[in-house]
């Protein structure tokens, strides 16, 4: 069953509250939910990391700029992409924010299209990462669900051997291995081998969820799960 769609966000941070609200309707044009701040520390007190969206702020704030407003969302986890707005161009700058990973520098004044671009690469973005962190959140859950004897049948699982082979490795019985396979199945939500496997390729390589699987994956990153 697929999980139900989350409405973005978009959030707008500038001192001049003019600024502020002038692309706020701007943005509301465009059909999103818009909330407005005119201080950067208000914005990261009150920032929703339960819901991708995106941020559209000014480089230059008080107290905190633009960058570093972005760099603290990094280091929180909260998977919002950033549009930096600025009324100095200044090429390194602009250089200095696009290497630290926003989405685009708008120069003001900027155009209505050029705006709608930089919102809807944004947002595109944002939901993006934001079902990637769901998607791997939901898989180290279900591992941790697991008890440490799963995970050594699981691992076996994954190397390919049969039951009787993972009853020797183990030196348990036939039914014991029976059993936890089958627990790993229920727990995993998986239906075969090939599914959880393409689970641990997920988990291990933070991605989204995976159409085709060409390789074999022999690894569980079990030292990142507590027991």
């Amino acid at each position: 069953m697929s999980e139900a769609k989350i409405e973005p966000v978009v959030y707008v941070v500038d001192e001049d509250p003019q600024i502020c609200r002038a692309v706020a309707e701007l943005v509301q044009t465009f059909g999103h939910r818009v909330k407005l701040y005119d201080s950067p520390t208000e914005f990261l007190d009150h920032v929703d990391d339960k819901q991708p969206g995106c941020v559209i702020l000014d480089l230059r704030l008080p107290g905190l700029d633009g960058l570093e407003v972005h760099q603290r969302l990094v280091r929180r986890g909260i998977a919002l992409a950033v549009v930096v707005l600025t009324g100095y161009a200044n090429t390194s700058a602009t250089v200095r924010s696009l290497r630290s990973g926003v989405v685009t520098v708008l120069d003001k004044p900027f155009r209505d299209d050029e705006l709608w671009n930089a919102v809807q690469e944004a947002l595109h973005r944002s939901e993006r990462d934001f079902s990637r962190k769901r998607h791997l959140f939901s898989l180290e859950t279900r591992l941790k669900k697991l008890a440490s004897q799963d995970r050594s049948v699981l691992q076996l699982m994954l190397d390919g051997k049969k039951n009787r082979t993972i009853a020797k490795r183990l030196d348990v019985s036939l039914r014991t291995v029976e059993n936890r396979r089958r627990r790993v199945f229920e727990v995993m939500q998986a239906d075969s081998v090939a599914q959880l496997t393409r689970m641990i390729v997920e988990y291990e390589h933070n991605l989204l969820p995976l159409t085709n699987l060409e390789t074999n994956w022999h690894s569980l990153p079990f030292e990142k799960m507590a027991c």
